[in-house]
């Protein structure tokens, strides 16, 4: 299994070994003492022979060898090596003792049992008064126990580099997919808005010419009325198509929009003025900016139609506050002759209120100094 010669020397060459040993006790003195009692495993050579033979072992190399001392005696320093035992960290063992120079190194080693172990080993060399060099002492630190630690940390971080690169790869596909995906999604998105503003602009198109086709003026208000409602939709869906977030829209920029147009549309009425004001934080979903946009046209539409007869001025102000933590509050109020009977019982209250159920929200109407209709809703 290792370099171990089982041709041990004979009784003679023993006793002269032996003697070996007896002289380098005598000569270390204390010394040679401590390294036979010590628990720091260590063997002696003979570097005036050829071979470089071992003439000591203490009996903590003899216990983590294997080998009794007799079967150490005479062998060649290295004879714990084996077939797994690097061969460059070898020729670094051979190439120190050659030398005579010290040497540290970290090598596999072979017990007499076949078992393995993992050694710091350490080579010095111990001179005569004449500076020659007639003796090396090797010690063997077993680490056999930070070796296998640091082969299981070795694994662990293969492993796990394995594990991030397999990772990695997946995330890197999905990442693809998902651009891809995202891709296909925006010309999806891009058709549908271009079909949905094509449809909203025939279908107000379509109601304008109707309108004026009309005899009957009330008829022909009816008209007008439901192309506005189309318009408060559209100024919706455009928002949302311009928007990073397509479920929800800022309310703030809604209103203002919507209120611009409303202004336009109220041409005829010059004296009145139509202002929106809105915090800038308020973002409702999808649905809820449809309703409210079509909650407000009723609502400043019909102020422009009752509030103000007469060719009276006036202002309508639509305003849209936090309300607590988790509401929102909506509020169009102008500064008219107040509600009439005609005024409460038109269509579009009938709307409002309709459409303020759909987004689960409250409806209240103030009529001191104009008419307020606050709408309260979760937002």
């Amino acid at each position: 299994m290792n370099g171990f010669r089982p041709n041990l020397p004979g009784t003679t060459e023993r006793s002269d070994a032996e003697r070996q040993v007896d002289a380098v006790q005598r000569q270390g003195g204390i010394f040679a003492r401590a390294v036979a009692v010590t628990r720091m495993p260590m063997i002696v050579t003979d570097a005036t022979l050829p071979g470089n033979p071992v003439i000591f072992a203490n009996g903590a190399f003899l216990a983590i060898s294997g080998y009794t001392m007799d079967e150490v005696l005479g062998q060649e320093p290295h004879f714990l090596d084996g077939p797994d035992t690097d061969p460059a960290t070898i020729q670094r063992f051979k190439a120190a003792l050659a030398e005579q120079r010290d040497e540290t190194l970290e090598i596999l080693q072979y017990r007499k049992d076949g078992g393995t172990l993992w050694a710091a080993l350490f080579v010095g060399g111990w001179a005569d008064a004449s500076g020659r060099v007639v003796h090396h002492f090797l010690s063997f630190l077993d680490i056999t126990r930070r070796r296998a630690a640091e082969d299981d940390l070795r694994r662990l971080t293969q492993d796990l580099e394995r594990r991030v690169a397999e990772r990695t790869q997946e995330l890197t596909a999905a990442n693809a997919r998902l651009s891809r995906l995202l891709a296909e999604n925006g010309v999806l998105l891009r058709e549908v808005d271009h079909r949905a503003k094509n449809s909203l602009a025939i279908a107000s198109s379509l109601l304008i010419t109707q309108a004026y086709q009309q005899a009957d003026p009330a008829v022909r208000a009816l008209f007008l009325e439901t192309q506005e409602r189309l318009g408060a939709m559209a100024q919706a869906h455009d928002l949302l198509s311009k928007s990073l977030d397509r479920s929800r829209i800022g309310l703030a920029p809604y209103l203002r929009d919507l209120c611009a147009s409303l202004m336009t549309a109220a041409g005829t009425n010059a004296g009145i003025r139509i202002e929106a004001q809105a915090d800038e934080d308020i973002h409702v979903p999808a649905n809820h900016a449809i309703a409210l946009g079509l909650v407000v046209n009723e609502l400043v539409t019909n102020a422009v139609k009752h509030a103000f007869p007469s060719s009276r001025t006036g202002h309508i102000k639509v305003t849209a506050r936090r309300s607590g933590a988790s509401h929102v509050m909506l509020r169009v109020r102008d500064n008219g002759v107040g509600m009439s009977g005609d005024r409460e019982g038109a269509l579009g209250y009938g709307i409002v209120r309709s459409l303020v159920e759909q987004i689960d929200g409250e409806m209240d109407i103030d009529c001191d100094s104009g008419v307020a209709v606050t709408v309260t809703f979760p937002g």
